[in-house]
């Protein structure tokens, strides 16, 4: 009898990290790194799916999700991320996210390629859940071009 109690403290003990950290399920999502590109061209494969992208934002655009006429609405945040080659996907977060016009950032979101509601129609998009900023890639010379 006491063995067991002793096998059971044992276990306590040596074992109490086996269920991982807790992390948010709003925010966190499996997710594929992927470039831009791979996504443009197998858009089907990643319908629905978590993918990591990077790349630099152009178009930013911060509005408000009308949700009727007595509430202000939800603020948004929607922008183009762009590779090196000047391929692009949309990007929609809820919220005003911190990000200026020309910033590298990390995405972490699901990729829709057509997703219809009442209101509104998205195509070729992804419904960010995370934005990292990110330092500035090195820049790449080829022959007499110069890309960021």
């Amino acid at each position: 009898m006491r063995g067991k109690y002793f096998v059971y403290l044992i276990l306590f003990l040596f074992f109490p990290g086996c269920a991982g950290q807790w992390q948010n399920p709003d925010i966190t999502i499996p997710a594929k790194k992927i470039d831009i590109t791979s996504l443009l061209i197998n858009p089907i494969i990643y319908d629905s799916s978590g993918v990591i992208v990077e790349g630099k934002v152009w178009d930013l655009e911060f509005d408000t999700l009308e949700n009727n006429d007595k509430d202000k609405g939800s603020p948004y945040t929607n922008f183009k991320l762009a590779d090196r080659d000047g391929n692009f996907v949309n990007v929609f977060a809820l919220g005003h996210q911190p990000i200026v016009e020309g910033d590298f950032v990390k995405v972490v979101g699901i990729y829709r390629r057509q997703l219809e509601t009442e209101k509104y129609d998205f195509i070729n998009e992804i419904e960010a859940k995370q934005i990292e900023r990110e330092e500035k890639p090195p820049l790449m010379i080829q022959g007499s071009k110069i890309y960021y």
